[in-house]
């Protein structure tokens, strides 16, 4: 399986998520849909992975709701959708969830796609 398969695998499975990223832990943005440009928030999102009670991605702001290891869970209080960063071995892969929804309703297809990227030399 390719980063590329895992990724139309991902919008394939739910529509909730309207956009996905994947960055490395040193930054390095792997993939990044079309509809989303994070480049500009690397480093916002590798922070938020260290702690803090929000993060700013495409210059909206989302409060982080849930914080652990497993994953980061961002939601914006003006009702523009969530995010949901769910860390893999050797990066990160970052979603934007549509606002039609809760970020829990897309957890279990982005966790799982997370554990699939381990599976993958990245």
């Amino acid at each position: 399986m390719s980063l590329n398969q895992v990724i139309n695998e991902l919008i394939n499975e739910d529509p909730n998520v309207g956009a996905i990223a994947v960055l490395k832990l040193d930054g390095t943005l792997l993939f990044q849909t079309d509809n989303w440009d994070i480049s500009a928030d690397i480093q916002n999102i590798i922070n938020a992975s260290k702690g803090g009670s929000s993060i700013i991605i495409q210059g909206v702001k989302y409060m982080i709701v849930e914080n652990t290891p497993e994953r980061i869970i961002g939601t914006n209080v003006q009702g523009q959708g969530h995010i949901i960063i769910a860390p893999f071995k050797t990066g990160f892969l970052v979603t934007y969830i549509i606002p039609q929804v809760g970020p829990r309703d897309a957890l279990f297809n982005v966790q799982n796609s997370a554990q699939k990227l381990n599976k993958i030399p990245i």
